[in-house]
């Protein structure tokens, strides 16, 4: 039941993210790309901050963005595998 408990929680938390962060987006759409950037960035800083074990959190994500990328390279990606 734990399992399941902790399944529950992580969707409800991603269907919430997508949420909050299509609300950010829709605030500062009409402001340059760097400026969205800007903005996504210092909410995922806060984010982290209020997390106890920030730092390994912080691990994780890396980790799970490179390895997505392996699969599917994000589109403003500077370096585009060929």
């Amino acid at each position: 039941m734990a399992a399941n408990g902790q399944q529950s929680r992580e969707i409800w938390a991603r269907r919430a993210a997508h949420h909050i962060v299509d609300g950010v987006l829709a605030v500062s759409e009409r402001y340059p790309a760097p400026d969205q950037m800007a903005l996504l960035r210092e909410v995922a800083r806060r984010a982290l901050w209020h997390m106890p074990n920030s730092s390994d959190e912080i691990r994780d994500l890396a980790r799970h963005f490179y390895l997505e990328n392996l699969h599917q390279p994000h589109p403003r990606d500077d370096d585009q595998p060929e």
